[in-house]
């Protein structure tokens, strides 16, 4: 049963819903004879896992041996008693003779396929009996004479002097007993055989010890084998989740015990994803595994690599004399994954990010460890990627509430109250409105109107960014078919996307359909993109998705140019038809020549390629007289209004075309309609 959670049979079991946690299930019956099942050879696993046929070939072997034992001492049983009753008389004699002769063939046939064989030793002579199975074993030939020291003899010291205590102590205190010994057999080979005694006591005196030796090598390595595959991940060989809490909790203990430290690193693969979806699972599967070589030589004989799943991975270093040490291993860790992985001849750029905690100063269990761990992990993929970051406990507050905050993004979804908010742009040359662009507010219940600086960090989580973008998309739509409607020259509205929107697929068909529902050209949208998305493997599904909505007639404008990974190749591969200048260079354009310098460039540099400049935060008429007698195009800021809801926009254009001298105006203007 791979997953017993998806068996309906087993599904609900309390052994499944809870402890052992029974995820995989193999069983092969014991059966004597047709009909007479005396029960089952069970495998558990705590995690799901297909078997392949070689397994379960293992696991029938198994339980045949079982009923072979079982076949082999009913049969031991009635031959002795019969033997025991046995008649007078030449046809009874014959007749036992016959059934003798068929039990013993059984025997040897039984004793080969389960490699075991009986012996007896005569106590008080000492003379040592042993059936053919028990010479196969040794690798002599039957009916050789031997005696107790040559059978010793084939057992590596500490084994012989093991069994000798074993023996010794049995006969004083006459209990049966079963050893498993390792064994060198006549031709060299080391085994691992099990050798049980029994003894036959007459009177005080035990005169006779018998029992069965029996070859267990195959069976114990099998037992490795299933046990390896149940503990290691597939792919990579690496130990898996339950292991490496094994190791993880044995280590905690150690550490207790001698003052030392445990750190714990989990690793995630930056880009992991992009390499599977552009160059498919096998490339996916050459990285995990070199990622896995390269994190193992990375770490000493008694730390340990594991997988989690994915492209995660847990590294356990144990027996730290400081807890700054692991953030040490850290960085080497990163610089491990840091180079570039060749697949296919192709050099793939494949950073790691790890979150960092040691023990006990984050944590004494494995569970709290794992969860801080994770928390840091979080921080680092959040700050940028390709770090290491140590997990710190006013992270644990972040965390819980990032999660309420998620929580309560999504519950204002559904209750309608995320809404755009609309700023103007001005057209420096002529003062008209040429378009807006909607800005994301939150009206919340209790604290009123709140700006994406309150909630911004709700974007880290693609679910949740995809869903408010199309959101947002729906509601200005619709708002802009409602100004048509009213006769209101609103030109056009930008809107701004973010990464997961292009990397979830079909945005062009999405922002094509809604403006069709709407009833609008495909000129009344511009798309606002910031340079990160076009960074990474996703960079060719962002290109063709602007260059689908760009040929439609959709504007494209690069948000918060030069703050960040501008390039002017981005300017040549994609289509591009307005930069905009982000207001951290503009608040000072009057007194930073730096920023001066700079605006000045990027208008220049519009001008050359014939592409637009939009110049944000404008504030201050000097600095609109700035930007419009070094020729930018068009300006959007509080010197000309704030961002307002849809039902005033019309109210605005219309006081605004009936005002004089606008390029020119000294304050903010409240357009109240």
């Amino acid at each position: 049963m791979p997953d017993t959670t998806k068996d309906l049979r087993f599904a609900d079991n309390h052994y499944v819903t809870g402890p052992p946690h029974i995820r995989f299930y193999i069983g092969a019956p014991i059966a004597l004879r047709s009909g007479l099942n005396i029960g089952s050879l069970c495998i558990f696993g705590r995690e799901p896992r297909e078997i392949t046929a070689a397994e379960l070939g293992i696991v029938r072997h198994l339980a045949n041996i079982i009923v072979d034992q079982f076949r082999l001492h009913e049969a031991t049983r009635r031959a002795r008693r019969e033997l025991e009753h046995r008649r007078t008389g030449q046809s009874l004699l014959e007749m036992q003779s016959r059934e003798l002769w068929r039990r013993q063939t059984l025997l040897a046939q039984t004793e080969r396929l389960a490699k075991v064989g009986g012996w007896e030793l005569d106590v008080a002579s000492g003379r040592l009996n042993w059936s053919d199975g028990v010479y196969r074993i040794y690798g002599l030939a039957p009916g050789k004479e031997t005696t107790a020291e040559i059978a010793l003899s084939h057992f590596p010291p500490e084994a012989r002097t093991q069994y000798v205590r074993k023996f010794e102590a049995a006969l004083r205190h006459r209990e049966p007993f079963e050893i498993e010994l390792p064994f060198v057999n006549a031709q060299g080979h080391h085994r691992l055989v099990r050798k049980s005694c029994e003894l036959e006591v007459d009177g005080d005196r035990v005169v006779r010890a018998f029992g069965i030796l029996q070859d267990i090598t195959e069976q114990k390595e099998a037992e490795q084998r299933m046990w390896h595959m149940a503990n290691h991940d597939a792919l990579t060989g690496l130990p898996n989740r339950g292991l490496m809490r094994d190791k993880l909790d044995l280590a905690l203990r150690r550490a207790r015990r001698s003052g030392k430290h445990v750190a714990v690193l989990l690793a995630d693969l930056d880009q992991f994803k992009d390499v599977n979806d552009t160059l498919g699972h096998d490339a996916g599967d050459a990285l995990l595994i070199e990622a896995a070589r390269r994190l193992t030589n990375c770490v000493s004989e008694v730390d340990t690599v594991a997988r989690l799943g994915g492209d995660e991975f847990i590294i356990l270093l144990a027996g730290l004399d400081n807890p700054s040490d692991a953030m040490v291993e850290a960085q080497r860790i990163l610089a491990a994954l840091s180079s570039p992985f060749v697949c296919r001849r192709t050099a793939l750029s494949c950073r790691g990010s790890l979150g960092v905690t040691t023990a006990p100063d984050h944590g004494t269990d494995a569970s709290t460890l794992l969860k801080n761990a994770d928390i840091a992990l979080y921080r680092a993929k959040a700050a940028g990627r390709g770090i290491a970051v140590e997990y710190d406990p006013q992270m644990q507050q972040a965390t819980e509430t990032r999660i309420q905050l998620s929580a309560r993004v999504r519950l204002a979804l559904e209750n309608g109250e995320f809404l755009p908010y609309y700023q103007p742009k001005i057209c420096l040359n002529t003062g008209t409105i040429v378009g807006f662009e909607a800005l994301l507010r939150w009206r919340h219940p209790r604290k009123g109107l709140l700006g994406p600086q309150e909630f911004g960090q709700i974007f880290e989580d693609p679910d949740l960014s995809v869903a408010i973008g199309e959101r947002l998309l729906q509601l200005t739509t619709r708002d802009m078919a409602s100004w048509v409607r009213l006769g209101c020259a609103f030109g056009h509205v930008a809107i701004n996307v973010s990464s997961p929107e292009f990397t979830r697929g079909e945005l062009p068909e999405r922002m094509l359909s809604a403006l069709d529902a709407a009833g609008l050209p495909p000129e009344r949208l511009v798309v606002e993109v910031t340079e990160t998305v076009f960074l990474g493997r996703t960079a060719e599904t962002v290109r063709q998705s602007l260059q689908t909505l760009h040929q439609a007639g959709v504007f494209i404008a690069l948000d918060d140019f030069g703050t960040g990974y501008a390039s002017l190749t981005h300017l040549k591969q994609f289509p591009v038809d307005r930069i905009k200048i982000d207001r951290s260079f503009v608040h000072d354009i009057e007194h930073d020549i730096d920023d001066a310098a700079i605006v000045r460039a990027v208008i220049n540099l519009g001008q050359s390629l014939g592409i637009e400049i939009v110049a944000e935060g404008v504030e201050t008429a000097a600095q609109a007289a700035f930007l419009r007698l070094n020729g930018c195009d068009f300006a959007q800021g509080f010197l000309y209004s704030k961002a307002l809801p849809a039902t005033r926009v019309p109210s605005l254009i219309k006081g605004w075309n009936a005002a004089e001298a606008v390029p020119h105006v000294t304050a903010p203007l409240d357009w109240t309609g």
